[in-house]
């Protein structure tokens, strides 16, 4: 906890905070996207149709496009 409230006391909470923004929203929009196509699919092995996969699959579009665009403007982590 120390080392945390250090390097916020060297570079300055107003810095911290949009990074950890950008790192959120990198990060919730794929873990959205994959859960959203997991579940059109398992809807649709289950249910055998499409009815209700069409939704999920939507979301799980637009989605993925928010999140192509964040790691484009590097949003995400440096490194892996």
């Amino acid at each position: 906890m120390a080392t945390v409230t250090e390097a916020w006391n060297e570079r300055g909470y107003e810095t911290e905070l949009p990074l950890r923004m950008r790192r959120f929203v990198w990060l919730s929009t794929g873990m959205f996207s994959a859960a959203s196509l997991a579940l059109a699919f398992v809807g649709y092995f289950f249910a055998g149709s499409f009815e209700g996969a069409g939704s999920h699959f939507l979301a799980s579009m637009v989605s993925g496009g928010m999140f192509g665009i964040a790691s484009v403007l590097k949003f995400g982590v440096d490194e892996a």
